[in-house]
C-alpha cells in the first residue's frame, strides 16, 4: 500500500516540451532560388526560383519581361508537342498491334450455345444443367454434335470478340429466378425445367438488344 500511494504520478514536463515546440516552430520560408546544378558547364550556379521568373522579369522592366514570357511560352510548347509526339507514336503503335491481335475479317469470329444437360438421378427429373459455351469458329467443330442435336438450346453466331456473354447471362438467371430455383458453378446452371422458357425470353432479348446496340 505505501508503495502504491508513494509512486509519482509522470511528469507532464515532455507534453509541455513538445507543445511548446510545435508552438514555437516557424514555418519554412519560401525557397526563392535552386542551384541547377544539371545545366551545361559555365551555366551551372545559383538561379532564381523558377516560379518567380515572371514577378524579376516584371520587377526589371516591362520589356524584359514581355520577352520573358515569350521564351517561356516557347518552352512550353516544345513540351506540349514533344508529348503530343509519344502520345501519338504510341497510339499508332498500338493500332498496328491490333490487326496482330484481332485478324481483319476475324472480328466477328466466334459463337455462343447454352447446351442442356439431363440429370441422372430421379429425385433431379424435373431439373436441367445448362452449359454455357464461347467458342471461335474454329473450335466450335468439337461441338458439332451437340449442335446439331435437341440438346442445342441456345444459339447466336457473328460475335463480336470483345463480347463476353457468359457472365451476363448469370446475372440474367439470378435477376429472373428465385435463389431457390437456380445453382450457378463456372460456366454451368442447374435450374428448373418449368423455368427454361423465361429464361430463354430474358437472354434472347439480351442478345437481340446486343445486335441493336452495334
Amino acid at each position: 500500500e505505501e508503495q502504491r500511494v508513494s509512486k509519482k504520478p509522470q511528469s507532464p514536463k515532455l507534453y509541455e516540451n513538445s507543445e511548446e515546440q510545435r508552438v514555437s516552430k516557424k514555418p519554412q520560408s519560401p525557397k526563392l532560388y535552386e542551384n541547377r546544378e544539371k545545366l551545361p558547364n559555365g551555366l551551372r550556379g545559383y538561379y532564381v526560383h523558377r516560379l518567380l521568373v515572371n514577378a524579376v522579369a516584371m520587377w526589371a522592366s516591362p520589356r524584359y519581361a514581355w520577352h520573358v514570357y515569350r521564351l517561356l511560352d516557347e518552352i512550353h510548347r516544345q513540351e506540349r508537342e514533344e508529348l503530343e509526339n509519344k502520345l501519338e507514336a504510341k497510339d499508332k503503335s498500338i493500332q498496328k498491334r491490333i490487326p496482330r491481335s484481332v485478324p481483319k475479317g476475324k472480328e466477328k469470329n466466334y459463337k455462343y450455345m447454352i447446351y442442356t444437360e439431363e440429370m441422372e438421378n430421379e429425385e433431379d427429373k424435373d431439373m436441367v444443367m445448362l452449359h454455357l459455351v464461347r467458342r471461335n469458329n474454329k473450335s466450335f467443330y468439337d461441338l458439332a454434335k451437340i449442335y446439331k442435336s435437341d440438346r442445342n438450346w441456345f444459339y447466336r453466331e457473328n460475335l463480336p470478340i470483345s463480347m463476353t456473354p457468359n457472365e451476363d447471362v448469370k446475372q440474367i438467371v439470378q435477376d429472373t429466378l428465385p435463389q431457390t430455383h437456380y445453382d450457378i458453378k463456372g460456366c454451368t446452371i442447374l435450374t428448373f425445367k418449368e423455368d427454361l422458357p423465361l429464361l430463354k425470353e430474358k437472354i434472347t432479348e439480351y442478345f437481340d438488344n446486343f445486335k441493336e446496340e452495334e
